[in-house]
């Protein structure tokens, strides 16, 4: 198989974090087809667990879905910024947490076929705890909670949020 080529672009909304598009591809078999996505600059999750297995979690309102989720701390990237930096700087703003060893957990792609959003998933190790210091259009609930207790929430059903459910497993499985 091989990837479509993008023969014309028509620009639509363009707002605050997203764009969105209507692009025409033309496939292998010569068959054009129109598709609208929405661009998003990426973002970074982190799982921050401490030493005794807990995860550090942050319950906040998501107009889209109209409730409030439990979440790991997130954000947007900055344009040009690494997801890295980015994960530090979220960590630490949502949370207060710093952490001394970073690993990758690799990505999650929230909705492909429409949305072009790539979430960089980290964990975050040997914690150091300071005051939190949020958005001023966040208001965050910060909670503390066994990682296993984390992951029955998610099986259960009780928590939804994709990349926080994909982090939780990943983390999981990470052995040091």
């Amino acid at each position: 198989m091989h990837k479509p080529t993008v023969v014309g672009s028509v620009p639509g909304h363009r707002g605050r974090v997203i764009q969105v598009s209507t692009e025409r591809l033309r496939y292998a078999n010569g068959r054009e087809y129109d598709i609208d996505f929405i661009h998003h600059p990426g973002a970074a999750a982190v799982v921050a667990l401490d030493s005794e297995r807990r995860v550090c979690v942050v319950r906040q309102y998501r107009h889209a879905v109209r409730d409030f989720c439990w979440e790991i701390p997130a954000g947007k990237l900055d344009p040009g910024e690494a997801p890295e930096t980015c994960a530090v700087r979220e960590l630490a703003e949502e949370t207060g947490v710093r952490a001394r060893r970073w690993q990758s957990l690799g990505v999650y792609v929230p909705a492909p076929s429409i949305f072009g959003e790539i979430i960089h998933l980290y964990l975050a190790r040997d914690l150091e705890l300071g005051t939190p210091a949020p958005d001023a259009d966040e208001e965050l609930e910060l909670a503390w909670l066994p990682l296993a207790e984390a992951l029955d929430r998610v099986r259960g059903g009780g928590w939804n949020d994709g990349k926080t459910a994909m982090a939780l497993l990943r983390a999981d499985a990470v052995r040091d």
